[in-house]
């Protein structure tokens, strides 16, 4: 029997692209092309959203074209957090089915980002009431009650959730960073190992090594060679390359060897910190006998105090620090009696899960950057259009970061400069903390947990003073104490 050529993937979509952008495209036609960018999108958001933009074309040409289109436009939309769109394709389907478990999430997903928590958990708690026991509807509700900080409570609801479902490797993790949050580390860290189940999507290492070689567990290193990859995002990094010396220990009075795979802009930063005898390698030059996540030192080293960890670990080039002295002086020359200098950073990079929460909105971090004989620096680049907003406002705040050429490298030279650093939970708040610089950290109401729960220090970084939001979204009162600790060192 002959068949029919099957058609390359791009020349399906490019047809059906052609098709649904016809004047005269009809409802299946947008219908046909965004379900074949969806078949096509895995993670891939820009196609994700031009399929969301498909199907929506088609609703509004036809509602009925397709039975399950508005629950399909509502998921798409959840997953590329359009959450305009969700709380409206979710109002229409809650309209036609109250008792819809999946629209009430999904809706519960939109009014949290709006800092909704008080709908959000009622509508996560009617979702429970209609499929009991669900352990998806459990676990959203476990993260919204985390939010409000009762930790106690979503605590409580990850363990339900891991009682139907044990596997539940998201859940485990969440439970972790509970665990962690609240001191009690041999739980937490064991938990926390959780992540690898679904860690290998997006780190490219863990799976080339995981192809070579066992998984660490902890067993003696005598004769063997262990490859320590760096994860998750450059804070992780910056806070737990201070456990590679005391495992360079281990391996040094084993008998074997430790090698840190790590590329990228904190590369000569570490590369100044690591013992001789542990070599940081860029690619899989050697073949390891084991590998291991930078992030799960604390568990194979029995890491169960944080006591003892806060002192600077990690430290500037010094002929970077002498060029940025240049460069700093130069900006405050002239001052009467010069000016204390003061780092700046207050929003991340807007892909983070978080980072709507843990950044400061320009105009309300303005109140802190009127104090006298102070000149504030900038230290994320590309923010260059606010900053010369302030300066218009008379504000004086300086932009060097188009001077950023050696990655961290730079950004630690300039902190070396400062007199204290503010800043957002970030990767530059880690470093700034391994390297020991005074640091006001403005953290949200529930952050990283890192930083712990309720207190003002953290035993991580001795440096650091953590200034925390007392309701979610409340950056005033924050900003407030943080110029009252601006003025105190002005005065000093």
């Amino acid at each position: 029997m002959n068949h029919p050529p099957i058609e390359p993937a791009g020349d399906v979509l490019t047809a059906l692209r052609s098709r649904a952008s016809a004047p005269h495209a009809s409802a299946h036609d947008y219908l046909a092309f965004g379900q074949a960018l969806l078949q096509h999108a895995g993670r891939d958001k820009a196609l994700q959203r031009e399929a969301l933009v498909a199907l929506v074309r088609a609703y509004q040409a036809e509602p009925a074209c397709e039975p399950t289109l508005l629950h399909t436009i509502a998921q798409t939309a959840f997953i590329v957090r359009d959450w305009a769109l969700v709380e409206s394709a979710t109002a229409l389907l809650l309209a036609q089915n109250p008792a819809d478990a999946n629209a009430l999430v999904w809706r519960a997903a939109a009014v949290q980002y709006r800092d909704d928590f008080t709908t959000a958990e009622q509508l996560l708690r009617e979702a429970v009431r209609v499929v009991p026991g669900n352990p998806v509807a459990l676990h959203k509700l476990a993260l919204c009650v985390k939010e409000q900080s009762r930790f106690a409570e979503a605590e409580a609801l990850l363990r339900q959730v891991l009682a139907s479902s044990p596997e539940n490797a998201h859940a485990w993790f969440d439970l972790s960073e509970l665990e962690i949050r609240n001191g009690r580390f041999a739980e937490g860290w064991a938990h926390y190992e959780s992540r690898n189940a679904f860690a290998g999507e997006l780190n490219n290492a863990q799976q080339a090594l995981a192809a070579i070689s066992a998984h660490w567990q902890g067993e003696p290193l005598t004769g063997k060679t262990l490859v320590v990859y760096g994860e998750q995002g450059n804070g992780d990094c910056l806070w737990a390359v201070r456990f590679l010396p005391l495992l360079a220990e281990r391996a040094r009075r084993e008998g074997g060897t430790v090698i840190f795979g790590h590329d990228g802009p904190l590369r000569h930063l570490f590369e100044r910190t690591l013992p001789a005898d542990l070599r940081l390698e860029t690619s899989l030059e050697t073949q390891p006998d084991f590998h291991c996540g930078l992030m799960s030192l604390p568990l194979r080293l029995g890491i169960v105090d944080a006591s003892g960890w806060g002192a600077p670990y990690l430290s500037a080039d010094l002929q970077h620090v002498q060029v940025w002295r240049d460069r700093v002086e130069a900006c405050i020359a002239g001052k009467p009696g010069g000016n204390r200098k003061v780092g700046l950073v207050w929003n991340g990079n807007p892909d983070h899960i978080r980072d709507a929460r843990r950044s400061v909105p320009a105009e309300q971090l303005e109140p802190l950057l009127d104090v006298a004989g102070v000149t504030y620096f900038a230290l994320s680049p590309g923010r260059g259009e606010t900053v010369a907003q302030w300066r218009a406002k008379g504000l004086d705040v300086v932009d060097l970061t188009h001077h950023f050429q050696s990655g961290f490298d730079d950004v630690a030279a300039l902190l070396a400069n400062l007199d204290l650093m503010v800043t957002i939970d970030s990767g530059p708040a880690h470093l700034a903390g391994a390297l020991g610089v005074p640091t006001c950290l403005m953290i949200d109401h529930v952050s990283a947990w890192f930083w712990g729960s309720d207190s003002a220090a953290t035993p991580w970084y001795d440096s650091i003073e953590l200034f925390r939001q007392p309701t979610v979204g409340a950056w005033a009162p924050v900003v407030a104490q943080v110029r009252e600790r601006i003025e105190r060192m002005a005065r000093g």
